[in-house]
């Protein structure tokens, strides 16, 4: 097996110790920062362009930062305040991954979402929240 080279070590050698993970607030950094530098190219204004790169900028202070507790704390925080706005996306996304297996029904009295195997014919559904029965085709 062939020996990886000693530029490796180093770098690892480097980031022992630091945070070092791409979480959720680093990846909107990044994608926002590479973004604002791609809109300078339309919009000619140089303070779009520095604010892209600052943003780049901190965006790998936190990748090589050693507090790792505090880069943590930061990616929760964010994740807790755009839970609203990702949370929706994520859920029909899984819908929509599973849209060959199921069907999704709302339950018309709690709006609980309903998950049933497709293939059954029309069946009553019962809502496991509230027990409201209601018929709906798969």
């Amino acid at each position: 097996m062939k020996q990886p080279p000693k530029w490796l070590y180093k770098v690892a050698n480097f980031m022992r110790g630091r945070y070092g993970v791409m979480d959720s607030l680093n990846k909107f950094l990044m994608f926002g920062g590479l973004i604002l530098i791609f809109l300078t190219m339309f919009i000619h204004t140089s303070w779009l362009n520095l604010l892209g790169i600052l943003l780049l900028i901190v965006a790998y202070w936190r990748i090589f930062s050693r507090q790792i507790y505090k880069r943590a704390a930061e990616n929760t925080k964010f994740q807790q305040r755009t839970n609203w706005l990702t949370k929706p996306v994520r859920r029909h996304y899984h819908e929509w991954q599973q849209r060959k297996q199921y069907r999704f029904f709302n339950c018309k009295s709690c709006h609980q979402r309903i998950r049933i195997p497709r293939g059954k014919g029309k069946i009553q559904i019962t809502c496991p929240h509230c027990r409201n029965k209601f018929r709906a085709r798969t």
